[in-house]
């Protein structure tokens, strides 16, 4: 569960801690996310505005939402004096790889449990990278992926903390939620906000952070109706009205990270277009 404060007064009392560890000017973390207008023909088509957070500008490699679902529970994991990290991803996790970063940058050791016994970290640039941050990883079956994500306290001993797959947690909710309260702009002036959906974490947290009357369209990177009766028992736990958030399962392409012709090519148009 999240903390009982109200969520503005949580998320400073964070930051302000946050603030004294050297890592944010180590890593060159930027405190501010820029919001950017986005023109471009489809939207000038239907007249409406868009605008986008370079989320991606963070940094090279803890970019994005990554950063947000972390940097709590590394204050966490030092204030429990644990020296070692534990989470979960897939072989191409961008979630592992930030971690491995991260924790390299603390001094700190990390353990990635990756789904499929058939892979090795040396045949994957993803993971060889974050195994030359430091980061070791445990190799198991999708069957034994699926009960450590059921049962992932298992794995956790005297020293190590834990995080589950993707930082989705409710530290990991809060920091999603922080992201609102870094945009470099007014936030109520919008309708709606857009996000893609993986484990839900990011998007839970931005629906606490935003303001109420501004819609959350979120987009399932997943396949399958399961998704939509997942997000909805989050959003209920966290006591958010069913009004302010709608979530689209129809635009995966066939599952996590599945590309086809036509959305490699709207990718290239979209990119040779915005420059995004």
């Amino acid at each position: 569960m999240l903390p009982h404060a109200p969520l503005t007064e949580t998320i400073a009392a964070y930051e302000s801690e946050l603030d004294q560890l050297p890592i944010l000017s180590a890593l060159g973390l930027r405190h501010e996310l820029v919001v950017e207008p986005l023109p471009y023909k489809l939207f000038d088509a239907y007249g409406v505005q868009v605008d986008l957070v370079r989320a991606d500008q963070l940094h090279p490699v803890i970019s994005g939402n990554k950063w947000y679902k972390l940097k709590y529970n590394l204050l966490e994991a030092q204030r429990q004096g644990c020296h070692e990290l534990l989470s979960f991803g897939g072989v191409w996790s961008n979630h592992l790889h930030a971690l491995a970063c991260l924790t390299a940058a603390l001094k700190m050791s990390a353990v990635g449990v990756v789904r499929g016994e058939e892979h090795d970290a040396a045949t994957n640039p993803m993971l060889l990278e974050a195994a030359r941050q430091g980061m070791t990883f445990e190799f198991v079956s999708r069957q034994r992926f699926r009960q450590l994500r059921d049962d992932p306290f298992s794995m956790v001993s005297v020293g190590r903390y834990l995080i589950p797959e993707g930082g989705d947690n409710p530290l990991g909710v809060l920091g999603a939620a922080s992201m609102v309260h870094c945009l470099r702009c007014d936030v109520s002036r919008y309708t709606h906000g857009a996000v893609a959906v993986g484990t839900g974490c990011t998007y839970a947290g931005l629906r606490l952070g935003l303001p109420s009357q501004v819609k959350l369209l979120g987009v399932s990177a997943l396949k399958g109706a399961w998704m939509q009766r997942a997000i909805a028992e989050k959003m209920t736990q966290l006591n958010v009205p069913e009004a302010s958030w709608l979530l689209s399962t129809e635009h995966h392409r066939g599952g996590f990270a599945a590309v086809d012709e036509s959305l490699l090519s709207f990718i290239t148009e979209f990119r040779d277009n915005t420059g995004v």
